[in-house]
């Protein structure tokens, strides 16, 4: 009786019943040549006094044709599915794999089949059961987000049979991991997660967080210029960190642009509910402050929008109206601390150059003043970067490529008034205290020099891919640079260390799951085909298939859409 309640999350949700399996063309890329995942598993939590039906607008809907988000809208059955909804996608060799499982847990605006198919088909190369998430919202709250990760946690020990899983979780889905790990009985949150979560049940053996904006996050307030590009709720991907827009300026404040249904608060509209939560207040200069920055610097009314009142032209709650209206999450974060007995491994970044997947990506996060920035002079650039260098905001001079880069658009330089990953501040991804208040030990902190998502991609594999398509046309060559960081980096093999079986020197014990390999779930449904894909090797457990852009134990690529993502620089949903 003990074992089957610590398999339960919520009370009532059945780990051992999806809603959904999918196993045909949903795990499958757009064109059909690439096979994803074995399954794909569709979830529901019973609790409504978390879940609701959610907000959304035409960005925040899931696509039905985004070549990187296929048949997500129909596995969720809805392009607007309900926040108790999520998806669990499966590895591809899951029904031959064996050890500790590993759940990735996505970002804001991610899913389970973009930014961690890289690592994940490494893991599953390597024979371990692999898992993802997909959440229901891309900018949900975080607690519905922490329950379902419970949910995906007991779902992966029912097919498994595992004890323990290793959960690893990118930017804002770090946030609600440890949350979840953090859950212990006497935890204050504030809110129905405090009356309904799931405590903590001693599931998690390796939680690993990389680029977790620990301390929050600031950008809408900070880069106030990029609040433009939420002036339409239906269009706006990201909230509003002004209340009102005065077109003609606060004198004339007879004609406004009502802009509370796309901002931080519930009231009038509450389309990116988790967004609240993770704002704080960061200690780094307001960039409107920042003369070095020179056009960079042009931000609008910034000092009202950060700290409340009129400017010029909007109207501004200011970031601790946003801080107080998110209740505290990351304040009791700190106070509540992981699980002791959870043994915790930060990765962040500290290079803000990203390549550009779309020509405003700048404008959307930054301003459009920014991206106008963005066709500048040669030395104007130059003149912006050693001074960024020279401020600490950027730790090395970018070559003569990366610069060519920037000037062509191909790259873009993110948060920049702060040692970052170029969205996330490089001393809010690695405060350990957010997490040990109990007792729990950071076994490795580590800092590459990379940017946000790239931080998911780095290998040899890639670096070497890079390093060659950069080599091959001169318009590329800054792709040589980033090549060099990847291999130089691996974060890739650095993550794989951390979640190895055995002794590896980490403190943890070996992961057996106490069954001869996932095939054999003592009975429980998996939802999942025992049998073997053609081209796979049995005597070689996470050996892919060729289609899988894999081959031979491992020794080619086990990335390559990721390696697509991380030259393309695809940053948002569509």
């Amino acid at each position: 009786m003990m074992l089957v309640s610590l398999a339960l999350a919520t009370s009532g949700y059945d780990p051992a019943a999806p809603v959904e399996v999918y196993t045909g063309s949903e795990v499958e890329d757009i064109e059909g040549s690439v096979r994803l995942w074995s399954a794909i598993e569709l979830h529901e939590d019973p609790d409504r006094t978390l879940f609701d039906a959610g907000e959304y607008n035409s960005v925040t809907a899931w696509p039905s044709d985004a070549s990187w988000a296929p048949y997500i809208a129909d596995c969720f059955q809805s392009q607007t599915p309900h926040t108790s909804r999520f998806l669990l996608h499966v590895g591809p060799s899951a029904a031959i794999a064996s050890g500790t499982p590993v759940l990735f847990v996505p970002g804001a605006a991610d899913n389970g089949s973009r930014g961690f198919i890289t690592m994940a088909w490494h893991e599953d190369l390597l024979g371990k059961p692999v898992y993802a998430m997909t959440f229901a919202h891309p900018h949900g709250d975080v607690f519905q987000q922490a329950e379902q990760i419970a949910d995906a946690i007991a779902r992966i020990k029912a097919r498994t049979g595992a004890a323990q899983v290793d959960v690893v979780a990118h930017s804002k889905g770090g946030i609600a991991a440890a949350i979840y790990a953090s859950n212990s009985g006497g935890a204050a949150w504030g809110g129905a997660y405090d009356r309904v979560g799931t405590p903590y049940q001693g599931d998690v053996r390796r939680l690993v967080l990389i680029a977790t904006p620990l301390k929050g996050i600031d950008t809408a307030f900070r880069w106030s210029t990029g609040n433009y590009l939420s002036l339409e709720a239906d269009s706006t991907f990201s909230p509003s960190a002004w209340e009102d827009y005065y077109p003609y300026g606060t004198a004339t404040s007879w004609v406004s642009d009502d802009l509370r249904a796309q901002d931080f608060y519930a009231e009038e509209g509450d389309l990116f509910p988790g967004h609240r939560q993770i704002y704080a207040r960061q200690d780094h200069p307001l960039p409107g402050s920042l003369s070095w920055l020179g056009p960079y610097a042009a931000q609008l009314d910034w000092y009202t929008t950060y700290e409340g009142g009129y400017g010029f032209y909007t109207y501004s709650e200011g970031i601790d109206g946003v801080v107080a209206a998110g209740g505290g999450v990351l304040a009791a974060l700190q106070q509540n601390g992981v699980d002791p007995a959870v043994e915790v491994f930060l990765l962040s970044g500290s290079n803000p150059l990203m390549p550009n997947g779309y020509e405003d990506w700048a404008a959307t996060q930054f301003g459009e003043g920014w991206a106008e920035f963005g066709k500048a002079e040669r030395e104007t650039w130059a003149d912006v970067i050693a001074s960024a260098v020279g401020e600490g905001a950027m730790s090395a001079e970018l070559t003569e490529e990366e610069l060519q880069g920037v000037l062509s658009g191909d790259l873009v330089i993110g948060e920049i008034s702060g040692q970052s990953d170029g969205l996330v501040f490089l001393d809010s991804a690695s405060d350990e205290s957010m997490l040990t208040a109990r007792g729990a030990v950071v076994v490795d902190s580590h800092i590459a020099n990379l940017s946000h998502l790239d931080l998911l991609y780095a290998s040899p594999i890639t670096g070497e891919l890079l390093v060659e398509a950069g080599a091959a046309d001169d318009d590329d060559a800054w792709m040589i640079s980033f090549g060099e960081r990847y291999t130089e980096e691996d974060t890739i093999g650095l993550v794989e260390g951390w979640l190895a079986d055995g002794d590896d020197g980490s403190g943890g014990d070996p992961g057996d799951t106490g069954e001869p390999g996932a095939s054999d779930t003592g009975g429980v449904d998996t939802g999942a085909t025992s049998d073997l894909d053609e081209g796979q090797d049995a005597e070689e457990p996470g050996t892919l298939p060729e289609e899988c852009g894999a081959c031979n134990g491992g020794q080619a690529a086990p990335g390559l859409l990721g390696l697509v993502a991380a030259i393309l620089g695809l940053r948002r949903r569509r």
